[in-house]
């Protein structure tokens, strides 16, 4: 089953998302800290793309890093006390905890994850991350309610 990612945009037709790590790609000019984080949130997109959610949850995305090391991490996990909703999880020691939410759904053949709301996270615990959450929640209801509206609509295409 091919899996794609979908930045479901609100209700303004804004993808939240997209505009999150937008600003993280600015930060990366001037950052190399960033730059590391951007690099590795889009490689850790790839893997989820290549190999998809199951594997995604259950093997760990590695890849090297300068000076013979390795970057290791498990990038999508459900979201503890939320389901259905899933959390992909990108860390840059310096930078943050890059959290995006997404939720599963299947159309035909194609295992799509609905990426919802993104931030970067430099605590634990971070209020605005649980605002993102409620906020995923109801667009996760309103989205099973009609997909239709959601998936390519007017002007939009799955490699977006």
């Amino acid at each position: 089953m091919e899996t794609v990612i979908w930045f479901l945009k609100d209700e303004e037709g804004k993808a939240q998302v997209k505009l999150c790590l937008q600003e993280l790609i600015q930060r990366a000019k001037a950052d190399p800290l960033f730059t590391q984080l951007v690099e590795l949130i889009f490689q850790a997109l790839e893997f989820v793309e290549k190999r998809g959610m199951i594997h995604s949850m259950t093997e760990f995305f590695t890849t090297p890093l300068e000076g013979n090391s390795l970057y290791s991490i498990r990038v999508i996990k459900e979201l503890r006390d939320h389901p259905p909703l899933l959390e992909f999880r990108v860390n840059w020691r310096g930078a943050g905890a890059f959290r995006a939410i997404c939720f599963e759904y299947s159309l035909e053949d194609v295992q799509m994850l609905v990426f919802t709301q993104a931030t970067l996270k430099t605590r634990t615990y971070s209020e605005e991350f649980e605002q993102f959450i409620k906020k995923s929640e109801e667009q996760y209801i309103a989205f099973m309610k009609s997909p239709e509206k959601h998936i390519f609509s007017q002007g939009d295409e799955m490699d977006e």
